[in-house]
């Protein structure tokens, strides 16, 4: 039964890797009129990015910035997330009598989770 399980998963894979219409060969797109383009004036952090959560923030450049309508701006008074943190415009979160200075890329949310550069949620455990 497992080598029959494996047989079907190793066809599976090699049916969606040998997928026809996604080669390069069957594209007929012109991309010379993509490519004479120039790009934005503005593709910083002004630009709208789809899927970004209102009030997240993140340190960037020594400076916080928050999404508001789904774009990042600067923030520019402090912020008490709904657990009680307290972020300054600077970057240093503070909970009670303890305070932290987020580290370049660290984000948190309005609820106050803190995350890593790379969206993963970090133990906060020392706070509560």
């Amino acid at each position: 039964m497992k080598k029959l399980l494996f047989i079907a998963a190793i066809a599976s894979f090699s049916f969606a890797c040998n997928d026809a219409s996604k080669t390069p060969a069957a594209s007929t797109t012109d991309t010379t009129a993509a490519a004479a383009t120039p790009p934005a004036a503005d593709s910083s952090s002004a630009a709208t990015q789809p899927g970004l959560k209102e009030g997240l923030m993140k340190l960037q450049g020594g400076k916080v910035l928050v999404v508001k309508s789904g774009a990042w701006v600067a923030l520019d008074s402090a912020v008490t997330c709904t657990n009680g943190r307290k972020v300054s415009i600077d970057g240093e979160v503070s909970k009670g009598d303890k305070k932290r200075k987020m580290e370049e890329g660290m984000m948190i949310d309005k609820d106050g989770q803190m995350m890593d550069k790379n969206g993963k949620l970090m133990d906060t455990s020392g706070w509560d």
